[in-house]
């Protein structure tokens, strides 16, 4: 199975999960400021960001696991916040900028990196090393659209959250 496969499955599975999440949620948190329901974002983003990087480096085989399930798990608490924010569109959107700033600086970070790629040796091909920043960045973007996306849009008619 290849990467590209699997990043394709991840994919409609979170845009699948914004449909039709049907989850009755007993916990009624409701956060009162941008800033609040952002942190929150932020920590869950970098939560799932250091337990797929740890279980990738440290599980190698559990690596197509790790790539579909954590963008699920995001879509899915993305959606729990969005559903304790019931603030007017400006007010989500100061959230979730703020909650995937870390995608932001990730990508800033790849870009930088691809730019001022070195050999280690001489005579080294950076081909893959170009391929897997350029991989990075690709995340990062989708990962962005799919948090705004989830974010934004309203209220989906015919889900039960409550």
């Amino acid at each position: 199975m290849s990467l590209s496969l699997l990043l394709l499955i991840a994919l409609v599975l979170a845009i699948f999960s914004i449909r039709s999440i049907r989850i009755n949620f007993k916990m009624k948190y409701q956060f009162h400021s941008a800033l609040t329901a952002g942190g929150a974002i932020l920590a869950i983003n970098l939560l799932l960001i250091a337990i797929t990087a740890l279980g990738v480096f440290f599980i190698p085989f559990s690596t197509p696991i790790f790539i579909v399930l954590s963008p699920v798990a995001s879509v899915v608490a993305w959606a729990y916040i969005k559903y304790c924010f019931p603030n007017p569109l400006l007010k989500r959107l100061c959230a979730i900028l703020i909650g995937q700033s870390i995608y932001v600086f990730l990508f800033i970070y790849f870009f930088y990196k691809n730019q001022h790629l070195e050999p280690l040796y001489p005579g080294e091909d950076t081909f893959m090393r170009g391929l897997g920043l350029l991989i990075g960045m690709v995340v990062c973007i989708a990962a962005t659209l799919i948090g705004l996306i989830t974010f934004l849009l309203p209220k989906v008619s015919g889900t039960k959250l409550e």
